[in-house]
């Protein structure tokens, strides 16, 4: 039995700061670092139970670290907002044509 338990981890973390769960809902870059990293805790977790270590408060500390030192949003913004932008202007030069009742409130402006 694994030492720690990565899926709520992961789901803390996300409840915990909204950009990173809306870049793993939208962004498939994030939504795949989101699952590697799931992996990796799990498996972290298999070793550290295998290793002897039983501290599982400590084991909760270190894959909480990892979580938040690796799952940063900033290049994930940086690839939703370029894709906000290219359907932006799409929009604007009448190329790509939405119904009235599904136009987002931030391609309206």
């Amino acid at each position: 039995m694994p030492l720690l338990d990565g899926e709520q981890l992961l789901r803390d973390y996300l409840d915990r700061n909204p950009d990173a769960n809306r870049a793993a809902l939208h962004d498939p870059q994030y939504a795949a670092e989101v699952h590697r990293l799931r992996t990796t805790l799990d498996r972290l977790g298999h070793a550290l139970a295998t290793e002897g270590i039983t501290d599982e408060d400590m084991a909760r500390r270190v894959g909480a670290r990892l979580v938040t030192d690796l799952l940063g949003t900033d290049e994930s913004n940086a690839r939703m907002q370029a894709r906000a932008d290219a359907v932006i202007k799409l929009y604007q030069a009448q190329r790509v044509h939405l119904p009235a009742g599904e136009i987002p409130d931030w391609l309206r402006t």
